[in-house]
């Protein structure tokens, strides 16, 4: 290479990382490149909406460099993606290499997704009990009437997964055939120090009076800009190491798309209802009710020991907010004859949507629904 191709690579270089720079300021929705596989919306309820996506590819593709080659047989039990709260619902559908929707969508799977929308200080009262009770029935409802098929999978993360197992222990009647969760805690006080802090809580509070102010909802109410400084603070180097590789490839604007889009994640949440907070602290976090089978939503019991689906359960090694062995407490509850746990890498999000999350997460989740949706 001679020195006038040298120079002039450098200064194309030094072009699109100053006009990246700048664009990254001045329009940085230009890189948020989520949501973005198409779908139609069946059902809307203010927030909430039920959403399906049709048969997106034909040819080959890629996901993260690994070749996809789309099948046309398609499978006959139909697939319910179910979003945690305080996240978006499009981290199932990040970016066109690391969609969740596109990718099950390609295995023949019928995709659907619940949105839980973006709750605000105003919707401080929403509880588990809408969630589950009212909520997830929709939501299994309509993809019952649009697919045809009275069976239905879910698929949950984190707090998804909860709500998954909490709607199948209450309602599932048999139309729930296989549940998978991915880095869903079920035991709480087994979650590294907060764990230990939630079941100090509990042994000591039976002696103190719990003050009255507790009982009201509206103090619970998490803010998403709260929210995304309490994940943060789980890995705080991570923040720093990602703005030097942001700065190190801000010529790179596929990366610059990449890594805006992720951050997007964790740097726009919505707000955690306020009365749903209320009874993850009490009965899920300091009572612990989740690791002792059964818990009451709004006027039902849900028992997770009642469960027939086939369950698979993901954890990841080196999740920093649910243990492995919190997630992998569901095995011991679950009576159902099928059931596998999975140990993944990755943190918390890694182990749902990180570099290695296609070869396995996906890639297990894919094939063993295949195995049982037929």
């Amino acid at each position: 290479m001679t020195a006038s191709s040298d120079s002039a690579s450098f200064l194309k270089q030094t072009y699109f990382f100053l006009r990246n720079a700048i664009e990254r300021r001045t329009h940085t929705e230009h890189f948020i490149v989520a949501d973005k596989t198409n779908h139609e919306v069946l059902f809307s309820d203010g927030l909430m909406e039920v959403r399906y996506y049709p048969h997106q590819d034909d040819a080959p593709f890629e996901l993260d460099g690994d070749a996809v080659n789309p099948q046309t047989r398609q499978h006959r039990t139909p697939i319910l993606l179910v979003p945690p709260l305080g996240v978006f619902h499009w981290i199932y559908d990040l970016m066109a290499e690391r969609s969740w929707v596109r990718f099950l969508n390609a295995q023949g799977f019928q995709v659907y997704l619940v949105n839980w929308g973006a709750p605000s200080r105003q919707d401080s009262d929403l509880s588990i009990d809408t969630y589950v009770n009212h909520w997830m029935r929709t939501a299994v409802a309509q993809v019952q009437q649009h697919s045809g098929q009275q069976q239905v999978s879910l698929v949950g993360y984190c707090m998804g997964g909860l709500l998954t197992l909490l709607y199948a222990g209450a309602h599932g009647n048999g139309d729930i055939r296989n549940i998978v969760t991915i880095a869903s805690p079920i035991d709480f006080h087994a979650s590294h120090a907060y764990g230990k802090v939630l079941s100090w809580v509990k042994r000591y509070s039976r002696r103190l009076p719990i003050p009255r102010a507790f009982s009201d909802s509206s103090r619970f109410h998490v803010p998403g800009d709260m929210l995304s400084v309490l994940f943060k603070m789980t890995n705080p180097l991570a923040g720093v190491v990602s703005y030097f590789d942001l700065v190190r490839n801000l010529s790179d604007r596929d990366y610059v798309k990449a890594h805006l889009t992720t951050r997007e994640w964790f740097n726009n949440m919505p707000d955690y209802p306020g009365a749903t907070v209320q009874q993850l602290v009490f009965d899920f976090g300091i009572k612990n009710a989740l690791a002792e089978g059964s818990v009451r939503i709004g006027d039902q019991v849900s028992d997770l020991t009642a469960i027939k689906s086939s369950l698979l359960a993901f954890a990841g090694a080196s999740d920093k907010i649910v243990s492995i062995d919190a997630a992998k407490k569901i095995m011991e509850l679950g009576s159902m004859d099928d059931k596998t746990f999975k140990v993944v890498p990755g943190g918390h999000a890694g182990v749902f949507a990180g570099g290695k999350a296609q070869q396995h997460t996906w890639a297990i989740t894919a094939q063993w629904l295949a195995q049982r949706s037929d």
